[in-house]
């Protein structure tokens, strides 16, 4: 498996990727009316388009047999969907298809904005965890993070609850 940076000429699997894996998780818990609105307009190719070009966000592949796997989205600054943060790095999006889970993909993603992270020497890394998540709650807390706060976040018309999960960088 091959880790690459995402650039602009992989929006179409990024959006595959991304569509896949966000319905493979959440279908069974969500309408199909809100997951079609929240997909369409969550990783619609102009707005992914917009992600990769802003300065303070980055996107990672993981790629196997010409196959993508996996994908991480990481932000500091202006990009991190919570302001308030200072000196901060936030996962906002580690998605794996759910063939390729127990791979070592989720570790590698991991592993990858820590080393950012500690590039940019930065305090914390900070994400958000759908409240009925247990499994990703699970590799999260597995990975040194501790629950912190909670933000909403929306799926179509339906205000969930996501709690903010960091790991302090010594």
């Amino acid at each position: 498996m091959k880790i690459k940076k995402c650039g602009l000429d992989d929006v179409l699997d990024l959006q595959k990727i991304y569509r896949q894996t966000f319905y493979e998780t959440f279908a069974a818990q969500n309408s199909e009316e809100n997951m079609r609105k929240f997909l369409d307009e969550a990783y619609s190719g102009q707005k992914l388009k917009s992600e990769l070009e802003d300065n303070e966000s980055e996107t990672f592949l993981a790629v196997e047999n010409q196959k993508t796997l996996g994908a991480l989205k990481i932000n500091t600054g202006s990009a991190e969907t919570e302001s308030g943060f200072e000196n901060s790095l936030e996962i906002q999006r580690i998605y794996v298809l759910k063939e390729a889970k127990g791979l070592g993909i989720g570790t590698a993603f991991m592993n990858l904005a820590e080393k950012k992270a500690r590039e940019m020497g930065v305090s914390f890394i900070w994400l958000g965890v759908w409240e009925k998540n247990f499994p990703a709650q699970k590799f999260y807390t597995g990975k040194g993070f501790r629950k912190f706060s909670e933000h909403a976040f929306v799926v179509g018309d339906d205000v969930q609850t996501d709690f903010l999960m960091k790991k302090e960088l010594s």
